[in-house]
Formats: structure tokens, C-alpha cells, sequence
């Protein structure tokens, strides 16, 4: 350990060196006797250096807490997601078609189905369906989806060809989610696939019409927000 005196001392503009001789320390041309100081001048001879203080400032790495991981539950209802709301003017007509309950053929896996159109049922009529999925991802298994009007069966490898795309953004990532886009070449079906934590999936698909994938995003993250615990 180095004694820092509280004046600076010089002599013949050089440095000062400290000595100890004799149970005294010589600094300059002063002399200072140990025996009013307590201090410890050798951490040597295997000994370890003193531990941190109580009270002392933790490292910037104990400072971070765990970023939290959001929580999110099933909605109960198309109207508890407030799925109107959230779909707003994309909705091609105000009939709601609305399933609740089990996914066919998945274990454990539950769903809440708000598909909003003009009340027709042909195939090619347009819709907007909002879907929250626990359990099952329906980007992985289409099948797990229904829309009115839509195919019966759709295989998205086979029966039509598609872009998919998935990636991120900012708000994907405060969310804790990922997203995923499958569109039908022709325009006819859009879906955006929104992946949470617990085993959570908001689907937003537009058949039919032309929706921009901006719309699709915004919809999903306003959905995600209404179910966030």
C-alpha cells in the first residue's frame, strides 16, 4: 500500500521515494512512524487481498436485473379480446363468427376464432380472422385454422405457391415474440403469424382482399397488448 500525503512533496523537481527502515517509513527528507498508522504494507507470503467492503457499490453486472418475460393468457372471448376493436376498419363486414374451445386433433391445445365478414359463406368471400391459439402453432399446422370461405384443406407446400417471411421489429421484440409471414402469391390469403411466450400465438388473416403487412403487424401487436398480463 502506497501513503498518499495530503500536500504534494518534491525535492529538486524529481519524484519522491518511500522507504521502510526500521519500523519507519522515510519520505523526502520527512520521517513518519508507523505506530500512528494501522495499516497492512504486504499482501504477500500467499495472503489474500481484502474482500469487498460492506455497503460498497456492486459491479455494472450485478447491478442488471433479469429482463422479465411477459405473461399472456387465452382470452375468454372474442369481445374480452376486444377483437372488434382491434381489427377496426379492416373488417370487411360486421357479421362475427366466433369459435371458442378445443383444437381438433392437438392435445392440450385451446383457441379463440373471430372472423369478421359480410355473412356470406362461398368460397372466395372476403374475411378477417383474428386467432389466439394456445398450445399449437397454427404457423406449423395451417390446419389448425379455419376461415369461412376459405379452402377446406390448405396445404401451403403443395396446393399453392406462397412467400414466407420471418423476421423481427422492435415491438415484436418488447413483446418477447416472433413473427412469421405466409402470403398466397396471388394475393387471395395473407396470414401474420405472431409467436409469444407461454405457448401463446396471435394469427391475423386476411382472404380475400389485399391487406398490407403493415395492417397485419399492427393488429397482431394490438391484439398481443389486449391479452398481456
Amino acid at each position: 500500500m502506497r501513503l498518499i500525503p495530503s500536500t504534494p512533496l518534491s525535492c529538486l523537481g524529481t519524484a519522491v521515494a518511500a522507504a521502510v527502515v526500521g519500523g519507519f517509513v522515510l519520505v523526502g527528507f520527512g520521517v513518519i512512524d508507523l505506530d500512528e498508522f494501522e495499516m497492512d504494507l504486504s499482501f504477500g507470503d500467499g495472503e489474500e487481498a481484502p474482500e469487498q467492503e460492506a455497503g460498497a457499490s456492486p459491479s455494472p453486472e450485478e447491478e442488471q436485473p433479469e429482463q422479465a418475460v411477459p405473461e399472456y393468457g387465452l382470452p375468454e372471448s372474442c369481445a374480452a379480446a376486444g377483437a372488434a376493436e382491434v381489427v377496426g376498419d379492416l373488417a370487411p363486414g360486421q357479421v362475427l363468427t366466433e369459435e371458442v374451445g378445443e383444437v381438433e386433433g392437438v392435445e392440450g391445445a385451446e383457441q379463440v376464432a373471430c372472423s369478421f365478414s359480410d355473412g356470406g359463406t362461398a368460397p372466395g368471400t372476403p374475411s378477417f380472422t383474428l386467432v389466439f391459439t394456445l398450445n399449437a402453432d397454427p404457423s406449423a399446422n395451417p390446419d389448425v385454422v379455419r376461415v369461412p370461405g376459405e379452402q377446406e384443406q390448405m396445404n401451403w407446400e403443395v396446393d399453392i405457391d406462397v412467400d414466407v417471411d420471418t423476421y423481427h421489429t422492435e415491438e415484436s421484440d418488447s413483446l418477447g415474440g416472433d413473427l412469421e409471414y405466409v402470403g398466397t402469391v396471388d394475393g387471395s390469403s395473407r396470414h401474420l403469424y405472431l409467436a409469444l411466450p407461454d405457448e401463446l400465438y396471435v394469427t391475423a388473416i386476411a382472404h380475400g382482399e389485399e391487406v398490407p403487412r403493415e395492417d397485419l403487424e399492427r393488429v397482431v401487436m394490438l391484439a398481443a397488448e389486449r391479452i398481456r398480463g
